[in-house]
């Protein structure tokens, strides 16, 4: 038996009427190896509508309000039977009619993913419904599959890493059993209807061996825009333990690295075959290994690739002397996890570096003519305004190109989802579909409802004044890069997203 394979990424962004048009990593792995084993498949990223402008890039990701105020409208649409995204899917579920159906979920989609399972057993009573998550922000059947998925019509899970455990499970559907007992990775119903969680299966010690990111069996991948294939995956786990992060969940904490080589060799080939000027790498930190990063930056000098690159990294790993190769080399923005201002709260998310350390990365970041951006975070429990207001003000002092401020939302599997959990059970449980928690959120020890708003939405728009003017300033500064990134959207195609950006880069959200 080759069974006919179908991945689905399932809709979140869509909902609100935007979209995010990356594409999805846990399929295009998973695909990969699979491909590599002699099994085709088809990806579709169901969050992907080539009629509207992407979600990134677009302001409204760096406006945390406008996502929270589009969640009414998610919810709605997500329980909408005849909504035309919903029929769009049930009409890729007829055209391909899989015997094996794999949905990439995350703590959003999980619901939508469960859906879709639905759909893929009322049409045919007999595919195989596997849900994975390991790649995606949050999650999720990583954890545990039975918070997330609906046993009734998933069939399995791939827990943590799915490359190998996929190959695993369609060749023994492809035997003619449905028992997947002793398949490392996976949990799974039997016949009798049990559920079974198989031994975990080790990470993988040399991810140099896997094979590149199955873009090209992405759904009408020659009609993306570039951008859908910038993203680079250079490394899997970290080893630190912030407390929010779950990125050990799926991947552990030890760093397992691909090696430069293997790095250039990817941005060659998405270069060449996608036209993509601009990547961006995934990595939590990318300079982790100094000596990786140099050979890095030496190699797309020695190749004269000519192609752009940001990164991400924590603070007190900075150095400013590899930030310059890096520019050398064609970076542009360092992402650095400022979290917050303030000192004693600092210490409660387990960061492991302090505030002081994220000065002195700022100062790198400028002095090497990089672009810094923060990652902050607002409305932990033990925040009150003061403390909210050290992490604007803090974020003011380092001076990024964009802030990306995020309300903060519990991740499945993480010690901060515990606590929040403890705190209150039933709010908790409402996370499972969000991915931002609005601004009156229950869980503030030290402001009540109506207070904890107040302080979001000034800080909220601060961070958004701060962007704008960043932003618009810094059009003049780098007009080469922004001429490249106008490619990779697709915007030349697309005059009218041109227009949309700019109004609202000029005239939305000036409070």
């Amino acid at each position: 038996m080759n069974p006919k394979i179908l991945f689905i990424n399932p809709p979140f962004y869509r909902f609100m009427g935007e979209m995010y048009d990356a594409f999805p990593p846990g399929c295009c792995y998973a695909a990969a190896t699979l491909e590599e084993a002699g099994f085709t498949s088809v990806i579709y990223n169901a969050e992907y509508d080539g009629t509207r402008r992407t979600l990134v890039g677009n302001t409204n990701h760096m406006n945390t309000k406008a996502l929270i105020e589009q969640h009414e409208e998610y919810q709605r649409r997500l329980h909408d039977d005849n909504d035309p995204i919903w029929q769009e899917i049930k009409g890729r579920l007829r055209k391909y009619n899989p015997d094996i159906l794999i949905i990439s979920i995350f703590t959003p989609t999980a619901t939508a993913g469960t859906r879709i399972a639905h759909m893929a057993k009322e049409m045919n009573p007999r595919v195989i419904t596997i849900f994975e998550g390991a790649f995606n922000i949050g999650l999720r059947s990583a954890c545990n599959p039975e918070e997330l998925g609906d046993f009734a019509v998933m069939d399995a899970a791939l827990r943590r890493e799915p490359d190998y455990s996929a190959v695993e499970v369609v060749q023994r559907i492809a035997s003619g059993s449905r028992d997947l007992s002793g398949i490392q990775g996976v949990s799974w119903k039997n016949e009798n209807g049990e559920i079974i969680h198989n031994e975990d299966r080790p990470f993988i010690e040399d991810i140099n061996i896997l094979p590149m990111p199955a873009r090209h069996l992405l759904e009408d991948a020659d009609k993306l825009t570039p951008h859908s294939f910038q993203s680079i995956f250079g490394s899997r786990g970290c080893p630190y333990k912030c407390i929010f992060c779950g990125c050990h969940t799926s991947m552990g904490y030890k760093a397992r690295l691909r090696s430069a080589e293997k790095l250039v060799e990817e941005i060659e080939l998405v270069h060449r075959n996608y036209g993509v000027n601009y990547f961006f790498f995934c990595d939590d930190i990318f300079i982790i290994d100094k000596e990786r990063a140099r050979r890095f930056c030496e190699l797309l000098i020695e190749k004269k690739l000519n192609i752009y690159f940001s990164i991400q990294t924590r603070a007190e790993i900075c150095d400013e002397e590899l930030f310059r190769l890096i520019k050398k080399a064609g970076g542009q923005h360092v992402a650095v996890g400022v979290e917050v201002g303030s000192p004693e709260v600092r210490k409660l998310l387990n960061k492991g570096n302090t505030v002081e350390d994220v000065r002195k990365c700022a100062q790198a970041v400028h002095k090497a003519g990089l672009y810094l951006n923060a990652f902050i975070m607002l409305g932990l429990p033990w925040e009150g305004e003061e403390d909210i207001r050290k992490t604007v003000e803090l974020t003011r002092e380092i001076d990024p190109y964009i802030v990306f401020p995020y309300i903060t939302t519990p991740a499945q599997g993480t010690e901060l989802a515990t606590i929040m959990q403890q705190k209150n059970p039933a709010g908790y449980s409402e996370f499972r579909d969000k991915f931002y928690s609005n601004l009156k959120t229950d869980f503030s020890e030290l402001m009540p409802p109506d207070k904890r708003e107040e302080v979001l939405e000034w800080a909220l728009g601060e961070c958004n004044r701060l962007n704008r003017r960043s932003m618009l300033k810094d059009f003049f500064v780098r007009p080469r890069f922004y001429w490249a990134l106008a490619h990779d959207f697709g915007l030349f195609k697309n005059p009218g997203f041109v227009l949309s950006y700019l109004k609202e880069l000029l005239f939305v959200h000036k409070k």
